[in-house]
């Protein structure tokens, strides 16, 4: 691995982490009508979440750690567009992936889960808000942090949200 000196063991790692999840949550997802006839919707809506969010939380941590590791494949932290263009990015990323997709009342299983086809907000710009805020989410913080850890982690989230698109897209 002489030649892959840039690679280093947590690029590795965020690999497997990412690989992990999106084998735990689509995975789940796509048990969810045989979980459901076994325990119920409310105790599977549970268990996903019990799951997912654990991972997801151990990501965003790991991620955040580890967000400048690796090659330096461009510095534009400097440049005076960068800052406000990535505050925005974030921003208008917001809006496309939370409120389409978390009722925090399903999640909790206090409401009853139940697939939304909006026919008015967010899905009206886009059928996918989810996988549209991961990609403006990621083009605007490779923007900021230009490491090849960064460019791994926002690869490994676009296809994960690429694959739960056209598994969405399936069911």
């Amino acid at each position: 691995m002489a030649g892959m000196s840039w690679f280093s063991m947590s690029h590795w790692v965020m690999t497997g982490l990412l690989v992990g999840f999106a084998i735990a949550h689509s995975g789940l997802a796509a048990l969810r009508p045989w979980g459901e006839k076994k325990i119920g919707s409310r105790l599977y809506r549970v268990l996903f979440a019990l799951v997912s969010i654990p991972f997801a939380t151990v990501l965003i941590i790991y991620f955040f750690n580890h967000r400048y590791d690796g090659a330096v494949l461009w510095q534009l932290q400097g440049e005076p567009w960068v800052k406000p263009t990535v505050w925005w990015s974030a921003a208008i990323s917001f809006f496309f992936l939370y409120p389409s997709t978390f009722n925090l009342l399903e999640i909790a299983a206090i409401q009853k889960p139940q697939v939304h086809l909006y026919e008015k907000g967010i899905t009206r710009v886009t059928r996918h808000p989810q996988m549209v805020g991961q990609v403006i989410w990621c083009v605007g913080h490779l923007l900021w942090v230009g490491s090849s850890f960064m460019l791994l982690t926002s690869v490994g989230l676009v296809v994960h949200h690429l694959f739960a698109v056209w598994h969405g897209d399936r069911a």
